[in-house]
């Protein structure tokens, strides 16, 4: 399995909020071009399917097999002899704090060759999705006034 660990100061739900907004992925996510889930603006869950395109990985069809609101989610995309399986987790931490845990599996007969043909790439997307995760979610809610 490939994971990103990264700890922030901002609390789990604003982490959530963040995440579990798909569609709004696009416009946040450098590693996302395009999210188009089959009901656009519905409640997303388990059983929620999206289409992803993304840079050099191109057009995937993901489908939710897990939604843990407040705490995650997991969602799988077979292509080819392969199952991907993604995991994105906000784990809350005892200080305040919270842990992301972003990570990436796949399984199948042709597991080992997506891993040695994606692998580099998976790893940096999982890195920057943190990143970006966190610093989208430290701005101000559209709307939110400063604090004075």
């Amino acid at each position: 399995m490939l994971m990103s660990r990264t700890v922030t100061d901002l609390p789990a739900q604003r982490l959530w909020d963040v995440l579990s907004d798909l569609e709004s992925w696009p416009e946040w996510l450098p590693t996302v071009d395009q999210l188009v889930p089959d009901v656009p603006g519905g409640p997303h869950g388990v059983g929620t399917r999206c289409v992803v395109v993304q840079p050099r990985l191109g057009r995937a069809r993901w489908t939710v097999t897990e939604w843990n609101p407040g705490h995650g989610f997991t969602w799988t995309s077979s292509w080819g002899g392969s199952t991907t399986t993604g995991t994105h987790e906000i784990i809350p931490l005892a200080d305040g704090r919270s842990e992301v845990v972003l990570g990436i599996t796949w399984s199948g007969p042709l597991a080992r060759l997506a891993r040695a043909l994606v692998g580099r790439l998976t790893r940096q997307y999982l890195d920057t999705e943190a990143g970006a995760l966190v610093e989208r979610a430290a701005r101000p809610e559209p709307g939110a006034h400063p604090p004075s």
